[in-house]
């Protein structure tokens, strides 16, 4: 028989053999003792905890002679062909490669054909997250009313990937990792088994590395058994790339005393050793962590510690170079350690000190300046005059009317200032008459008409309402209307003399040099109106005409 790999000759068989999982265990065993069995169980959890070793187990609780039993014989044909990978009625699907719909489809096929010489067929389909949503619509049926003799079992790494509707229609069991201490008594359980010589400490560092993943740690073992006849804890080190945990208790020493050098010669000695820098820092992590458990009451400096090194795992997963992020962790840490108290607590002493003193210059300044004004106030008290005011609009229509007429030149110069020179050049053509509720009535004189549709435009008019609603202190709209269309409102009485009912003399520009200035017949309407565009142009924007087309 060919090699077989220590965590698969080490699987369970039995539910008895599997360790960490005991609700889970003590459930199925339930279920299989009082023959209360689901079509479709869901394993999910990290990997390595033991999904498809129980999905296993449970089929020959299922498929034995004695079955359904949750202490199924193990010598029986079905116990050993499912121990051997043999059996025909024990499907195992990677749905990594078989997550079509055409596999999903195949799969309902074979499952109206009845188990050969057992009570169940069981589907083992790991990975089940990979499969498309084609193929989940495709099982979702068959998964929700299989036949009797059917049970499916999928197992997977990311529940939250899979539908609702398949989560619905499943019984979920959530695997845990595995505690150090429970992957420690079953590494030396395997080590016995295997004849291996092994000591504690090395298992231990062993079930650290693996994370609570038991094929990991399986895994480590089979290699460290293969260096060295004897399972060492320096064997582990050397093998597994990880640093000894003296220096992991030097690092971590160094970091709270503020000793940056030091610290950083540890990160530099490890790299050159070729230690794997990812777990020198969890393993960092995991001794600060046992620290504060063990005080009574937590150090801010090892909280802030953990943690920056958290964030920094994180970074070194994608750093070219592992040392960068671990180094500059150690300069940000090592400026709030206690080796820098002193000089901390020395500078914030000289720095309250300067600000007493500024503050005081400051209570100096404002006495003065509190002064200053009370004696300008009181000369201007015997001038007879007051400080100027900035009025504000009131509250009916027509003292904002007239607040509009006073601050009209102020608010072109407001939109001057905000660069707004076409919305000002547009604006200055028209004069303001009054305000009803938020509008501002702006009159245009007939021949403007190219001033007063440019300022309706919505890229000129918003920006004018905008500083205008700034201007009058409300929201304001502007409405924009020719001189012979005025309706003064009858709450506000207009004098005939108001500029904004006056149309505006017809003013004639020379538009272009006599020896190219062209004839323009006074009745053609097309004519005149292209005229009256070119003038507004030029008026606007400058320029002056060159040529104008001759006539066919």
């Amino acid at each position: 028989m060919s090699y077989q790999s220590l965590y698969r000759t080490s699987r369970p068989q039995f539910f008895g053999d599997v360790v960490g999982q005991d609700s889970i265990v003590k459930t199925l065993e339930n279920s299989l003792r009082n023959r209360r069995i689901s079509h479709a169980y869901l394993f999910t959890g990290p990997r390595g905890t033991g999904k498809t070793s129980v999905a296993r187990i449970l089929a020959k609780g299922l498929n034995c002679e004695l079955g359904p039993t949750p202490t199924p014989c193990g010598t029986c044909h079905e116990c050993v062909s499912i121990k051997e990978g043999t059996s025909l009625n024990v499907i195992e699907i990677d749905g990594a490669s078989n997550r079509g719909i055409e596999d999903i489809r195949e799969l309902r096929s074979q499952v109206q054909f009845t188990p050969v010489n057992a009570g169940y067929k069981v589907y083992i389909i790991d990975e089940v997250h990979m499969l498309t949503t084609e193929a989940f619509n495709a099982l979702l049926k068959t998964l929700e009313e299989p036949p009797s003799h059917v049970v499916f079992v999928l197992a997977t790494t990311d529940p939250h990937r899979l539908p609702a509707t398949i989560l619905s229609r499943v019984q979920r069991y959530d695997f845990t990792r595995f505690s150090e201490q429970a992957m420690v008594d079953r590494l030396a359980k395997v080590a016995q088994d295997e004849g291996m010589a092994v000591q504690e400490e090395a298992l231990r560092i062993i079930a650290r590395h693996a994370s609570g993943g038991m094929r990991d740690a399986l895994g480590a073992l089979e290699k460290c058994a293969a260096f060295a006849e004897e399972v060492t804890a320096e064997a582990v080190v050397e093998v597994l790339g990880v640093a000894p945990q003296d220096q992991v208790d030097a690092f971590v020493l160094h970091v709270l005393e503020g000793a940056c050098r030091d610290a950083l010669q540890i990160i530099d000695d490890l790299f050159n050793q070729g230690k794997d820098l990812s777990q020198f820092t969890l393993g960092v992590i995991a001794k600060l962590r046992e620290d504060l458990l063990a005080k009574e009451e937590s150090e801010p400096a090892e909280l802030a510690i953990i943690e920056q090194l958290a964030e920094t795992v994180r970074e070194m997963r994608f750093a070219p170079d592992p040392r960068i992020p671990l180094e500059l962790a150690v300069f940000k840490v090592t400026n709030t350690t206690p080796a820098k108290t002193d000089v901390s607590n020395s500078a914030v002493v000289e720095l309250e000190e300067k600000v007493r003193h500024l503050e005081a210059h400051i209570a100096k300044l404002q006495a003065r300046l509190t002064q200053g004004k009370g004696t300008e106030q009181a000369a201007q008290a015997s001038r007879g005059s007051e400080p100027p005011q900035r009025r504000i609009a009131g509250p009916s229509d027509e003292e904002r009317s007239a607040f509009l007429l006073e601050v009209w030149a102020d608010y072109l110069k407001g939109l001057r200032d905000e660069r707004l020179m076409q919305c000002e050049a547009f604006l200055k053509e028209g004069t303001p008459v009054e305000v009803i509720d938020d509008q501002a009535v702006i009159a245009f004189p007939r021949d403007r008409g190219f001033h007063k549709a440019s300022i309706e435009q919505d890229s000129h008019r918003e920006p004018s309402e905008r500083v205008l609603s700034r201007f009058m202190g409300k929201q304001m709209r502007l409405k924009c209307v020719f001189q012979d269309e005025i309706a003064v409102s009858p709450k506000r009485n207009v004098p005939e003399g108001s500029p904004a009912l006056k149309p505006r003399p017809k003013q004639v520009e020379e538009v272009a040099k006599p020896e190219v200035q062209q004839k323009v017949n006074p009745d053609a309407p097309g004519d005149l109106a292209a005229d009256e565009f070119l003038r507004a142009s030029m008026e606007t924007f400058g320029g002056k005409i060159i040529a104008k087309p001759k006539e066919n």
